[in-house]
């Protein structure tokens, strides 16, 4: 069975929550489908197959222009920007999930650092950045749901506001929401709570002349994000939280509200 259908099967059969799944003593494990997270190492993954903890986290920065949102560039795709959580950058993030260590294509994988894994994407991407990056005919699923504690009230959108994702731009005195400090009980699925893996990037990335670490770290936080935008490119047609019958927690709650123009 390839890759692609092996994934596919998985999303298929179980909707992945964003509490990662309890492994019994002796299970026959499949070959994706388990959260995991990067930052723990050798022992994110259970030890009875070649496991890889691959981060589905497609966050990047343009050191010479910290504003602009990039392309991750993976080598073999046509972003541009540093990974912050993939890649070379695989073991700073705590979102990620675990793949059978040569189940990828090599034309559909990360040639650095977390050599094997499938290339991460976000799946709130249009559909040229997503072909940029996965390539041409491909998609990008949505790795795990979205939880209501990913949720903001913005004031800004609908009627009378709307519940939406929150990003990094929500943290407290960054201009955004102000909702958040991003402490590891603040929201279910954030990526990389209390900023320990954007601090570790700025200590390990040599810094163009002119750029300051602090100037870097803020707009390392300002890219984190919860699940709606994390996923994994596939080579498919259709993703599971694609089906026109869903609906996500942040939608859940605008519905609940009455909100409407949402």
């Amino acid at each position: 069975m390839s890759y692609w259908t092996k994934v596919l099967a998985v999303y298929g059969s179980v909707l992945i929550g964003a509490v990662s799944l309890t492994l019994a003593c002796d299970p026959d494990y499949p070959s994706t489908g388990f959260r995991c997270r990067p930052s723990d190492g050798a022992s994110a993954c259970p030890d009875s197959k070649d496991y890889l903890c691959c981060s589905d986290d497609p966050a990047a920065l343009d050191l010479n222009d910290l504003e602009a949102y990039v392309l991750p560039n993976y080598q073999n795709s046509n972003g541009t920007g540093t990974p912050l959580f993939s890649a070379s950058a695989n073991n700073l993030g705590t979102s990620g999930m675990c793949i059978e260590s040569g189940t990828v294509p090599s034309d559909a994988a990360i040639l650095t650092g977390a050599i094997g894994c499938p290339m991460p994407c976000n799946p709130t991407w249009g559909d040229s950045d997503i072909s940029a990056v996965c390539g041409e005919g491909a998609v990008c699923c949505q790795t795990i749901e979205l939880e209501p504690e990913d949720c903001a009230l913005d004031p800004a959108l609908g009627d009378n506001g709307c519940y939406r994702p929150v990003t990094g731009n929500d943290i407290t005195n960054f201009g955004g929401l102000n909702v958040s400090t991003w402490l590891t009980t603040d929201h279910a699925t954030h990526q990389d709570p209390l900023g320990k893996g954007c601090k570790t990037f700025v200590a390990a990335t040599t810094l163009p002349d002119g750029v300051s670490e602090s100037a870097v770290e803020e707009a390392c936080y300002r890219r984190l994000s919860v699940a709606d935008q994390r996923g994994f490119c596939l080579g498919a047609t259709a993703c599971p939280l694609d089906n026109p019958g869903y609906v996500d927690a942040c939608d859940e709650l605008n519905i609940a509200n009455g909100l409407s123009g949402c």
